[in-house]
């Protein structure tokens, strides 16, 4: 994972800091009055003026219900506090637990408050959700200890949280343990539920295009999910749909812009008409023959433009050359 996964997660948890909260720490969102909260600078200088430069993920004021007692046993207690998550998309813990105390004393120093760190590991388990320590010692001696918050997604249970009534939930479940025998079937449903939640269509995108990116599906799964999807009710479908158009258009610009070959745009755009023509197909005449996927896989992108063109008039998969024998009739759409 890179820093685009980074930028990705930064983003939904600005838009979604008081589910997440309730979702992993309901016993501290009890206490936070998220209506009253204040982003904060996310560029800190560790040691000015000429320390290095970070760029934190998600700091954010947040005013509480209760009193919250000094941090370091004085007399001011406190009103507000300051949240601190981190995005750790790294396949190690190490580096980023010296990292989690020297974001935490810059917050602490700059504001004056007392700092909740929180670290969201998108490769790293550990125990699933707890504190992680970061110590050191000299000749046997513990000289200091640090505990923050985390979540170790990979370490999750999926099947907790893709049907619970947590649609961020439901979304971050993509990185979570999923049942291998279910990944189709369960990418098709989760897709169909966020497009019928409540949430306005930007937080519907947010949530869908985490789902539907780190939840990867193989040849077999993929089949099984058009089998479903066929079966949901067409606003699912239809964000579905989207979603593939949208990432082939923007794989061939990237790709075409990182190794300057049209190659690479024709292979986004590939891809891109690929995914959207299986939805479709799996609409209209139900889940597709290992004959039709290695013909679809085959076809080149004009190709597959071509039969996105006449798929509306095409009365059998025999019509876009995708099987020798017509169907006797299509299933309705």
């Amino acid at each position: 994972m890179d820093d685009d996964h980074d930028q990705r997660f930064k983003t939904l948890l600005r838009e979604f800091l008081p589910e997440f909260f309730a979702l992993f720490f309901p016993r501290w969102a009890a206490r936070l009055d998220f209506a009253g909260t204040e982003w904060l600078e996310q560029e800190a200088f560790l040691d000015p003026p000429g320390g290095d430069k970070r760029i934190l993920d998600v700091v954010a004021k947040v005013p509480t219900t209760v009193i919250v007692p000094n941090p370091a046993g004085h007399s001011a207690d406190s009103t507000i506090l300051v949240i601190n998550v981190e995005v750790e998309s790294g396949e190690r813990a190490t580096e980023i637990r010296g990292r989690m105390l020297e974001h935490y004393w810059f917050l602490r120093k700059r504001h004056g408050l007392p700092v909740v760190p929180v670290c969201l590991f998108l490769q790293v388990g550990l125990e699933g959700l707890g504190w992680d320590t970061y110590e050191e010692r000299l000749w046997g001696r513990q000289i200091l200890s640090f505990d923050y918050a985390y979540i170790g997604l990979p370490a999750l249970d999926a099947a907790d949280y893709l049907h619970g009534d947590s649609v961020l939930g439901l979304a971050l479940a993509a990185l979570m343990n999923v049942p291998s025998a279910e990944r189709g079937r369960i990418k098709a449903e989760g897709l169909a539920r966020i497009a019928a939640s409540r949430e306005n269509d930007v937080r519907k995108e947010l949530l869908a295009e985490c789902f539907d990116n780190y939840l990867k599906l193989d040849l077999a799964e993929r089949m099984e999910f058009d089998r479903v999807l066929a079966q949901q009710p067409t606003k699912g479908a239809t964000m579905v749909v989207s979603r593939w158009r949208q990432e082939g258009r923007q794989e061939g610009r990237q790709e075409g812009r990182q190794e300057g070959r049209q190659e690479g745009r024709q292979e986004g755009l590939h891809e891109g008409h690929h995914g959207v023509l299986r939805v479709q197909l799996a609409q209209k005449f139900g889940p597709l023959s290992p004959e039709v996927e290695s013909r679809l896989a085959a076809a080149s992108a004009e190709q597959l433009a071509e039969m996105l063109a006449r798929i509306l008039a095409a009365s059998s998969l025999a019509d876009l050359g995708l099987t020798d024998i017509p169907a006797a009739s299509p299933k309705e759409s």
